[in-house]
């Protein structure tokens, strides 16, 4: 199996979403500010491919900060995701 990579920190600051995939692992992802939060968020949603996320079912939701160590956080959550629907 392959591995998951995301986009860098600049990407997320700049306000863009991500949409991937990795075998039949699907994700979302989409920078946020919680209210009352220092800082932005990445929102990650994750389900079951092939089809599209509007029409599946979301199997895990998590987020983590937009840092360097919060996007490693996220690409290693993400690996363990994709590792439970990968033969």
């Amino acid at each position: 199996m392959e591995h998951i990579e995301i986009p860098t920190q600049l990407f997320w600051e700049n306000g863009n979403s991500w949409y991937g995939s990795l075998g039949n692992a699907r994700f979302f992802i989409k920078p946020e500010r919680p209210e009352g939060a220092d800082g932005l968020q990445l929102s990650i949603q994750f389900w079951r491919g092939p089809l599209a996320m509007n029409l599946s079912e979301i199997t895990a939701m998590a987020s983590f900060p937009v840092t360097q160590g919060g996007l490693a956080q996220a690409a290693a959550w993400l690996e363990e995701q994709a590792a439970g629907v990968n033969p």
